[in-house]
């Protein structure tokens, strides 16, 4: 029974080697997927004029995206899916990036908060959204 003991001591401390390089990084840095959900949108035109909005509130944006570094991909939760083009750590922030249907997005989320923030832009206009992301 000690020796057992003994052993299953040797595996968690070995597993707790493992697991703190990782967890350093924060727990949002791109290493497992992520949801997360938009707060706040400001929508401005080409002109300078801006309106904050309500997610779903009379635009086509999601109000929650599932993020997956491994497979490169951002899908909202009515099934529409963007290619995550360029990711990386920076600074505590995880950084993405991609284009889709003649827009470009970016997103940066505190790699210990989740909070985050982002923006779609095209010719005539942008969005910029703010969120929190959590793991589940």
């Amino acid at each position: 029974m000690t020796i057992r003991r003994a052993a299953g001591l040797c595996v968690a401390l070995a597993c707790l080697g493992f697991a703190g390089p990782a967890s350093a990084t924060g727990k949002f840095d791109g290493s497992a997927p992520m949801l997360c959900a938009v707060t706040a949108i400001n929508e401005c035109t080409a002109d300078g004029k801006c309106e904050r909005t309500a997610p779903q509130t009379g635009n086509n944006l999601p109000t929650f995206m599932r993020i997956n570094i491994q497979t490169r991909t951002l899908s909202a939760e009515d099934g529409r899916k963007t290619e995550i083009k360029a990711s990386s750590v920076v600074d505590g922030q995880l950084m993405l990036q991609g284009i889709e249907n003649g827009k470009a997005w970016n997103m940066v989320i505190g790699t210990e908060s989740g909070r985050w923030g982002g923006s779609v832009t095209e010719d005539d206009g942008s969005f910029a959204l703010f969120g929190a992301c959590t793991l589940p």
